[in-house]
């Protein structure tokens, strides 16, 4: 099950609220990316009426094994059991809570036994160390953990897919979202599409390539996704060449938990301050963020690009200068790093009061739509979009292309 909502009573005088239950298929990965398997520990944990386990008699206790080699030493320190599980596994049943608790299970152990238990000398207390917990586990303390690994899992799912459901139904960016500024729109690709942004507009001509799936970050975008973010890079530099201008290209993800949307804004500028920016940023990002850092500060784009720089899981702020590629750093205090810091320096080159900028609210709607519509007018020569199907180009450029083949 999905998961359950409660909604509101109908009309008269109940007030009353009903709870409805939805059936969904839940993913079998978490916000994460990880798989999480599903149903995997009750078919190991489940016994049958004679309290055996999958259908086998109780294994023999095990004996003591022996970790001593011939020279003395010891050779190893848990049984050939636990030795030949993951690190992975191991972690994911201690954060669940279903690992094994060694002092509890001797604990039972000592009392199961009563009067006939022997403590020994200290020897023999490290040698039967030696031998796994598990054996003094009862089976049915096995099969409640296992039914209790696969709750536990369930309702991790049901979680995860209510937490990634109400993020998408909230999210600004994702077309679908009823929260989408639609009319902030520009041109609609395959799988990225062009707008203007709500807050924080720094100067004219500033524009977001966002992709259309919900993307946290383009270190984790697909390489479809990377190319056409890369086809409108291209045409916008052309554009604002034309106008004797260069644009820089930003992107900021900070906290990878909260799976925000990512997007790449493109901000013009003057061509000579352009050609200063690498200048200013560098410098920038030398003196920003803590003093002591494990990673390096700044990281250089322009021959790996920037999805082969930085690791998919790390939290980033990346500027590039048309298409010749730029710099990157790697955020590691999120709580002190400032959002808007890339968009803090272009305002001091800008010549903008970023104070007034970064603070301002939405502006009125009939403002947004003006911005909209002179974005367009510029855009509209250089506007790859109208080549797809359905766009004024599309029958004309599918001709060209035929033609070109048979030549």
């Amino acid at each position: 099950k999905g998961g359950v909502s409660d909604v509101a009573g109908g009309g008269g005088g109940g007030g009353g609220r009903r709870r409805e239950e939805e059936t969904v298929a839940l993913s079998q990965f978490d916000l994460q990316g990880r798989m999480i398997e599903l149903g995997a520990g009750g078919a190991k944990g489940k016994a049958n009426k004679g309290g055996w386990q999958d259908g086998a008699p109780p294994k023999k206790k095990r004996k003591p094994e022996n970790k001593i080699g011939t020279d003395g030493k010891r050779d190893g320190y848990f049984d050939a059991d636990l030795e030949k599980t993951d690190l992975k596994t191991l972690v994911q049943q201690e954060r669940m809570g279903t690992a094994n608790d060694f002092n509890a299970n001797w604990a039972k152990h000592v009392m199961r036994q009563g009067a006939k238990f022997e403590t020994g000398d200290t020897d023999e207390q490290f040698d039967m160390a030696d031998v796994s917990m598990q054996a003094y586990e009862s089976s049915q303390n096995k099969a409640r953990k296992g039914k209790q690994r696969d709750e536990i899992l369930r309702k991790k799912a049901v979680s995860a897919h209510n937490r990634m459901e109400k993020i998408l139904a909230n999210c600004y960016y994702c077309m679908d979202s009823p929260k989408h500024l639609g009319h902030l729109v520009v041109s609609v690709g395959v799988k990225c599409y062009l707008a203007i942004p709500s807050i924080h507009h720094v100067t004219n001509g500033h524009c977001l390539i966002i992709p259309r799936e919900h993307i946290i970050a383009t270190t984790q975008a697909d390489e479809d996704v990377q190319e056409e973010i890369m086809y409108f890079r291209k045409f916008l530099v052309k554009m604002f060449a034309a106008q004797k201008q260069g644009c820089v290209f930003q992107e900021i993800v900070i906290n990878l938990e909260k799976q925000r949307h990512t997007v790449i804004d493109c901000v013009p500028m003057p061509k000579d301050l352009f050609l200063d920016a690498p200048i200013f940023f560098k410098k920038a990002i030398l003196e920003s963020d803590e003093q002591w850092s494990v990673n390096k500060k700044l990281v250089d784009t322009r021959e790996k690009g920037l999805w082969r720089s930085i690791p998919k899981n790390f939290p980033f702020f990346s500027v590039e200068f048309g298409t010749g590629g730029g710099f990157a750093h790697v955020i590691e205090d999120r709580d002190t790093f400032n959002p808007a810091w890339g968009k803090s320096v272009l305002c001091g080159m800008l010549g903008e009061p970023a104070q007034v900028v970064l603070r301002a609210k939405r502006a009125p709607l009939h403002v947004e739509r003006s911005r909209v519509e002179q974005f367009k007018k510029m855009w509209h020569r250089f506007d790859w979009t109208r080549r797809l199907k359905g766009g004024d180009l599309h029958a004309k450029f599918q001709q060209k292309s035929k033609s070109a083949t048979a030549t």
